[in-house]
């Protein structure tokens, strides 16, 4: 790697020039010569060297000038230089060089084991170097790179090591907390969490690092008037140790407020559905008495009359009410009927829109009412569904119908 290097050789004397080159061509480097100071920089700026072997003592411009202009250019203060000098070998001549970016520091006269030596650790240093500032703008890189995602996210987020310090965080969440970002970092994240939150947030910490995911969850973090999704990641190193946790918080308060306001529309035309289904069965039932009074004094033609034209009425009207009902209260139940079906697959249309009434509450009497039964056939209908729903003596039939809801 370090054969084929390109080496200015800067010297005043063409003698110690040539055999400089000579020494070095034996190792296959390529190289280059220059008479001073000046010719140096204007040599260095056209080849860019991975070397220059800088002499002290030149005229129109010494190394030790050349070497403050080079390490003052930016785009040559990272060659390496090696100061070579006969005279200039004081202690003090050395540290002054070192202290103006040389590399190293070799005294005349050497042996050509020795410049190879002192070129090829000089080099092998500057690519270490190389690599390392190439490493560091790509971690500069990278913190960027996050950094902007992180801004770019319209909710809270932080970035967070395993214990809870905050590393990184976004203008959303130090708005939340109304800080800054710079008084944030190195402090612990749950220290602003709702005390009574606390244990919740660490112990998804530790899920999401034993087992590299979580489920999105809902909690109140910082505000008790407002609901937050809390999302996490776990960032790991390239031997899969967790280095940190990425927490996203997002506001569904008003969300969730909108979602509730609509389930209690929903509610509400659940309710009117209801009371127009029983004010329909009163009506029918109204009817069919009146019908009931005039069937004695019919012909028998118009009994049939009458009786065909009862219960068609009934049970076309009943039908389409009871259709109307179950859409209003499927909407405000999500999926209550599919979760029923799923657990419960043996129960039949009739049962599961008992179930229904009892899931608003409706009594025995409420219910007979609004299907023209007898309450003690309700009650039948009721022991059968515990039956069916393995309820023992002491569970109770609306609280389980309560839980089915709150599962959906």
């Amino acid at each position: 790697m370090m054969n084929n290097s390109k080496l200015l050789m800067v010297d005043d004397e063409p003698m110690n020039l040539f055999l400089y080159c000579k020494m070095l061509k034996e190792f296959d480097f390529e190289v280059f010569t220059a008479s001073n100071g000046r010719e140096c920089i204007e040599r260095a700026r056209a080849i860019v060297p991975d070397l220059i072997l800088l002499d002290w003592n030149m005229p129109v411009m010494d190394g030790i000038q050349a070497l403050e202009i080079l390490k003052n250019d930016q785009e040559l203060k990272d060659i390496p230089v090696i100061m070579i000098t006969g005279v200039m070998n004081t202690p003090e001549n050395l540290a002054l060089a070192m202290s103006l970016g040389a590399s190293d520091f070799l005294r005349k006269p050497f042996e050509k084991l020795e410049l190879n030596a002192r070129i090829k650790n000089t080099l092998l240093l500057s690519s270490s170097i190389k690599i390392l500032k190439e490493q560091y703008r790509s971690l500069e890189n990278k913190n960027i790179f996050i950094t902007s995602l992180i801004e770019s996210i319209p909710h809270p987020v932080v970035y967070h090591s395993p214990n809870g310090t905050v590393l990184l965080c976004n203008k959303f969440l130090s708005d939340c907390l109304k800080t800054d970002s710079e008084t944030l970092a190195g402090k612990t994240i749950y220290t602003y969490f709702l005390n009574n939150e606390i244990g919740l947030h660490a112990l998804n910490d530790v899920q999401v690092i034993q087992t590299g995911h979580i489920e999105p969850y809902e909690a109140h973090v910082f505000d008790r008037n407002k609901t937050y999704v809390v999302s996490k990641n776990v960032v790991r190193d390239n031997k899969m140790r967790p280095i940190g946790i990425i927490s996203v918080y997002t506001d569904i308060s008003k969300l969730k407020k909108a979602n509730e306001e609509l389930i209690n529309t929903k509610k509400m035309e659940l309710v009117a559905s209801a009371l127009q289904l029983m004010h329909v069965n009163e009506l029918n039932e109204s009817m069919i008495n009146e019908l009931a009074k005039v069937l004695p004094f019919a012909s028998k033609e118009g009994r049939k009359i009458i009786q065909d034209l009862t219960s068609r009425y009934k049970a076309n009207l009943t039908e389409q009410i009871w259709s109307d009902f179950e859409i209003r209260f499927e909407n405000a139940f999500d999926s209550f009927y599919q979760t029923l079906m799923v657990k419960y697959p043996a129960l039949t249309s009739t049962e599961r829109k008992l179930c229904a009434l009892l899931r608003m509450g409706l009594t025995s009497k409420e219910v007979a009412g609004l299907t023209l039964q007898n309450p003690q056939s309700v009650d039948v209908a009721r022991y059968r569904l515990r039956k069916k729903f393995n309820l023992g003596p002491d569970d109770n039939l609306l609280a389980f119908l309560l839980k089915v809801g709150s599962d959906n």
